[in-house]
Order: C-alpha cells, then sequence, then structure tokens
C-alpha cells in the first residue's frame, strides 16, 4: 500500500540511508517529526522529480479536499488550473537545480473545481547519496488574505471615488451660493449648506454607503429644529431606503425647504405645520416614489421675485438629479412641493432585497 502520509514517508527513510539502525533517539526525532508535519493547517506534500505525489498530510486533505489514498502515486498536475500548466515543469527545473522556491503565489484547484489562492515554498528533498530525488512542498491557503487585499482595494478606490465626488459638489455649493445673495451672507449660507451635506455623509457612512432609510434621512436634515418634530413637523412614509445620490439630493431639497420654512414660510411663525410624506406607489408598469412637502398654517406665500440657489435646488436640481419631476405650488394655505421619480433607480440594493412585508394578522393572506 502507498505511503498514506509524511509520517510514513519519514518511516521508511532510513531504508535509503543504508544498513545502519537508527537509534532510538533517531527514532523519537523522526516520530516527531512525522507528528508535527500530520498536525500541521498546512499543506505539506512531497513529491519525485516527475511531480507524482509520494506523501500527503492531514493540511493538504483539508485545503485540497482530496485524500492521502487519493493523491499518493498521483501527478500532482491534478491541482493545476488550466493555464498554469506551465508552473509545475518550471519550478521541477529549478528542483533539480538544487534551488529553493520561497513564497510563490500563484492558484490551484480544489477537489470540487473552485480556485484557491496558495502560497508555496518548495524545497529539494536529497537521498542517502546527496543526489536530488524529489521535492517537498509547504502549501499555505492565503484566499481569505487576498480576498481581504482586494476588498480593502475595492474600498479604496470606492472612498476616492466618492471624495472627487464630494468635493465636486462642494464646489458646486461655493460657486453657486457666491453667485446668489450678497457677500456678508455667503459665509452663513455655505456654512448651513456644508452642515446639511455632512449630515448627509454621516448617514450615508452609518449605512455602510448602501443607502439611507427617508425617515432618517428627513430627521437628519431637521436636526437644528428637532423640537418641533411630532408636534409642529410631522413624518409620515413607507420604510424607503434610497441610494447615496438619491440621498444626497433629496437631503439637500430638505434642508432647503426648511430654511425656506424657518425664514418666509410655515415655520416662521408660531402657529404653522409642516407634514412630510413618502409613498411608494405603482403607476403603469413601474412603481414611483412620491414625496411631498406640505405646509399650512403660515403666512401666505407667493412666487419668489428671483431664483436664488436654494430656488434652483428645490424646484429644478432635485427633480432633474432623480430622473423625475418637482411641482412647487404657491397655495394660499401654504406652499406645497411635490417630487414624482421613478422608484427603481433610486432604491438602495437594501430596499429592493428586503422580504415584502407580511400579510396583516386580521385579515390573513
Amino acid at each position: 500500500m502507498v505511503a498514506r502520509n509524511a509520517k510514513a514517508a519519514v518511516s521508511a527513510a532510513p531504508a535509503d540511508v543504508g544498513a545502519n539502525a537508527p537509534s532510538s533517539a533517531e527514532d523519537t526525532t523522526r516520530a516527531l517529526l512525522a507528528a508535527i508535519v500530520e498536525s500541521s493547517d498546512d499543506a505539506i506534500v512531497s513529491k519525485d522529480l516527475n511531480g507524482i505525489v509520494t506523501s500527503w498530510n492531514a493540511g493538504a486533505e483539508r485545503i485540497f479536499g482530496y485524500t492521502a489514498e487519493e493523491m499518493v502515486g498521483q501527478p500532482i498536475m491534478l491541482l493545476i488550473p488550466a493555464g498554469r500548466e506551465n508552473e509545475e515543469p518550471a519550478i521541477l527545473a529549478r528542483i533539480r537545480r538544487g534551488e529553493r522556491v520561497s513564497h510563490y503565489e500563484t492558484l490551484r484547484r480544489h477537489k470540487d473545481g473552485h480556485l484557491l489562492n496558495i502560497s508555496l515554498s518548495i524545497s529539494p528533498v536529497r537521498g542517502a547519496d546527496g543526489k536530488i530525488v524529489g521535492a517537498s512542498k509547504i502549501a499555505r491557503d492565503i484566499t481569505e488574505r487576498k480576498q481581504l487585499e482586494e476588498a480593502r482595494r475595492a474600498l479604496s478606490l470606492e472612498i476616492n471615488h466618492r471624495t472627487k465626488n464630494l468635493l465636486a459638489v462642494v464646489e458646486a455649493l461655493i460657486r453657486q451660493t457666491a453667485a446668489h445673495g450678497s457677500p456678508e451672507d455667503f459665509v452663513r449660507r455655505i456654512s448651513q449648506r456644508l452642515r446639511a451635506l455632512a449630515a448627509n455623509q454621516d448617514l450615508l457612512v452609518e449605512g455602510s454607503w448602501r443607502g439611507a432609510e427617508m425617515g432618517d434621512l428627513v430627521r437628519a436634515q431637521l436636526a437644528h429644529i428637532d423640537q418641533m418634530l411630532g408636534s409642529r413637523v410631522k413624518l409620515d412614509g413607507d420604510p424607503v431606503v434610497v441610494t447615496p445620490p438619491a440621498a444626497q439630493a433629496l437631503g439637500m431639497a430638505f434642508h432647503e425647504l426648511a430654511t425656506n420654512a424657518l425664514k418666509y414660510g410655515a415655520l416662521s411663525g408660531e402657529r404653522g405645520h409642516v407634514n412630510i410624506s413618502w409613498r411608494i406607489e405603482a403607476v403603469g408598469e413601474e412603481p414611483e416614489l412620491t414625496v411631498t412637502w406640505r405646509e399650512s398654517g403660515g403666512p401666505a406665500v407667493i412666487p419668489p421675485g428671483r431664483a436664488g440657489f436654494g430656488t434652483t435646488i428645490i424646484e429644478r436640481i432635485t427633480g432633474q438629479s432623480l430622473g423625475g419631476g418637482v411641482v412647487m405650488t404657491y397655495a394660499p394655505s401654504g406652499l406645497v412641493w411635490e417630487l414624482k421619480a421613478p422608484a427603481a433607480p433610486l432604491l438602495s440594493v437594501v430596499q429592493q432585497l428586503a422580504p415584502p412585508p407580511l400579510p396583516d394578522e386580521a385579515t390573513g393572506p
């Protein structure tokens, strides 16, 4: 029967050494070495100069999926995926020259077919006469490490991309704020808008950039008047999670609407109210997101004489950014701002993958 593992290979070695029987100390050392090899988490494998496996430890079984009975006597090429067939002849050529291969990172194939990232260290094995008779190989599975490295690289690229986008938005805010209004008003307005942008960023970072829940988004932009939430400012909407770009556009709109309501609208006095609602509704074959900001009980409102940057955000930029449209109604009872846009492009993957709501217990399925 073929040698199952490194222990069997080590115990067979004295036959190559000569007629002298090993001492008990040598036996103990060999047994210890065999135990170390067999208990290693790494794959420790030996092969001859033709690439035929001669020993296969438990670590190799765990990493590659093949048992020792399946691999001993078989070519090591069973583990090498398509496109990397030239690696083994090159490695064996180096071994024949007495060279060692250290920490060589490559791919190898598991028994079930999936690929593994592997770090190899390969050393020549010499017989009793000093000639090279094969190679010993230590293979370490570094698949998890490679996945983490790739995740870090992807995260770095994403952070770089988002940082550039954010800086572009900040630049646009500065330019447009400076172009509308007095220089004295510039610092105050740009500070407010940057704080609104920062509130959006905090919310998105907390959600790992997967999106923002609409209620949280509104509360973040109305944090400076949180004492009014639930009394003069009421929220009503479905649990909707929107994408980061949609959250950024909606967040800026809510900020500008709240600013106008405090300066000129329903929240400028003591009796006015604001109701903010959002719904996803079926319109034809495509769902539609409707967001409504409705003011009441405040002073009479009239369309502004000129469109400042805030008005431009509220009326035009938000709708365009979300692929929809905005209707502004300056009603006697108060301002009404309504956005309608196709819902599918605005919904986060988190929202799209969410399970459907359970049927109402009272009505049943």
